[in-house]
């Protein structure tokens, strides 16, 4: 055995040797063999160690998985129609019809809309145009299909590749509240202007790829940190949550779940794994108990320009 490994515990990998530059051990380096043993065993130092593992892990799971990202942040100024926003009016080209929930032919509401000529450019994504995304208002699911969140039946999506240079009144619309309309939104005149920040983000702890890469990144840890995570991994998953925490309004990146991530299991959701939309309960939105919804895609068919078998969820607390 290499004096390496009989000083600090056998196998620190090139990857935790490297990322973990600059995190700071409570452990003195000088100590080493029995005594570094007996100093990861002292009940006093738990907290200090359970922040230095989360730490080291927190920096493998952001070199792997750090993908880009466009936050989305409300601002002051009233949206126009075309502007990427949350709620308001919205516009219809001419010869289409407004969408409106096929189940029941009441009108839907704009939840949310992309214009990609204001967006930084995402991989995949297209560089121009509407993306409209549209839910029920007399829904109190707002349209989500559990059963086959692919239906856009009672909610819709429709891209629109040209955006006129001068809006025409009469083809642009904002369904009017009825006694019983349900929407995320706390009233009809409701609508927010997004402003963009590109920025990168590692995988979410909600994320069905995220204990597959946790366990990657434990399996590369020396002995000593990685029998130490073993021993105290609730403190340690606390403190990484925190270290790896991400929500809010966004476009790419990875999803922020209340309950559990859907695509788990269910092979109706296998491969999407392209974020297309966050909107999450803040800025005076609210989905049911501070939920969160999501829309998903498949990347082949996001090249294509093909929003016909998005898939629509959202959950909440």
């Amino acid at each position: 055995m290499r004096l390496l490994d009989r000083l600090f515990g056998k196998g620190p990998s090139a990857e935790q040797q490297g990322l973990a530059h600059g995190i700071h051990n409570p452990i003195d380096t000088a100590v080493t063999g029995i005594q570094r043993d007996e100093a990861y065993a002292d009940t006093a130092r738990i907290p200090q160690l359970s922040d230095y593992v989360a730490q080291v892990i927190a920096a493998m799971i952001r070199h792997s998985t750090d993908a880009p990202v466009i936050q989305l942040t409300p601002t002051d100024t009233p949206p126009s129609v075309f502007d990427t926003k949350i709620g308001g009016a919205f516009y219809v080209p001419e010869g289409m019809r407004p969408p409106r929930n096929k189940e029941t032919g009441e009108s839907l509401y704009l939840l949310a809309q992309l214009n990609f000529g204001q967006l930084p450019h995402l991989p995949n994504f297209p560089d121009h145009g509407l993306l409209q995304f549209f839910i029920a208002g007399d829904d109190p699911l707002y349209g989500m299909n559990l059963d086959d969140p692919q239906s856009q039946k009672t909610w819709r999506i429709r891209y629109l590749p040209t955006i006129p240079e001068v809006r025409t009144p009469l083809r642009t619309f904002h369904p009017a509240w009825k006694s019983d309309t349900d929407l995320p939104f706390p009233d009809e005149r409701f609508s927010l202007q997004l402003a963009p920040t590109l920025a990168t983000q590692a995988i979410t702890t909600s994320d069905h790829r995220f204990d597959g890469e946790l366990q990657r990144c434990i399996g590369s840890m020396n002995d000593r940190d990685r029998d130490f995570y073993r021993m105290h991994e609730a403190e340690i998953s606390d403190t990484l949550s925190d270290l790896l925490a991400w929500g809010g309004h966004q476009i790419g990146g990875y999803p922020l779940f209340t309950q559990e991530d859907p695509r788990t299991n269910d092979p109706v959701w296998r491969g999407a794994d392209t974020m297309l939309l966050q909107i999450d309960s803040i800025d005076d939105v609210m989905f049911g108990d501070s939920g969160v919804a999501n829309f998903f895609i498949r990347p082949d068919q996001l090249r294509r320009l093909d929003f016909s078998q998005v898939l629509y969820t959202w959950d909440c607390y």
